[in-house]
């Protein structure tokens, strides 16, 4: 419980952080596990690792990397299904609309009925809720995916990212 107390999130940089995630790094999870966004609201996540070769078998190793990139995708379906989705925190919609339809910000407020600013600041509440969600099931569904949290050092006031070691 200390480690609880004595942390506090940088929801700013954090929510940063996420953003880049989905932007950048999704895509290339999305790329080697051969699945796409639309897979994400598909119960169907089965492995596969059949490539070509130059002769030599390196089966194994495009399985691993296709098997770690399946788990990726799997974690931020969960993640997302996971995050809270009541009437006044629709987060996991706004990131399934957002990152995984690729909804503008604009016709997601719309469709919920926000105004911009109160849309903005919930959408960066669901990536900041994202980033805590995140921890249990890239853990849980063995991911090479960072810790995507950023905390602010209450002694020295700056910023630093946790390390597995730390926590």
């Amino acid at each position: 419980m200390s480690f609880l107390k004595s942390t506090k999130i940088d929801t700013v940089r954090t929510a940063q952080n996420v953003k880049y995630f989905f932007e950048h790094d999704f895509d290339h999870y999305l790329n080697l596990s051969g699945k796409h966004r639309s897979d994400l609201s598909s119960p169907k996540m089965d492995i596969t690792g059949i490539t070509a070769h130059n002769g030599v078998n390196h089966q194994d190793e495009s399985m691993a990397v296709n098997i770690d990139a399946d788990n990726c995708v799997l974690a931020v379906d969960h993640t997302i299904s996971s995050c809270s989705n009541s009437g006044d925190k629709p987060y996991g919609t706004i990131l399934y609309l957002s990152y995984i339809k690729n909804i503008s910000n604009y016709a997601i407020a719309q469709r919920l009925g926000y105004q911009t600013t109160r849309y903005y600041e919930l959408k960066n509440r669901a990536l900041v809720e994202f980033a805590e969600r995140m921890e249990l099931y890239r853990k849980r569904d063995h991911t090479s995916i960072e810790d995507l949290r950023i905390f602010e050092d209450e002694q020295q006031g700056k910023f630093q990212k946790r390390t597995m070691s730390e926590e």
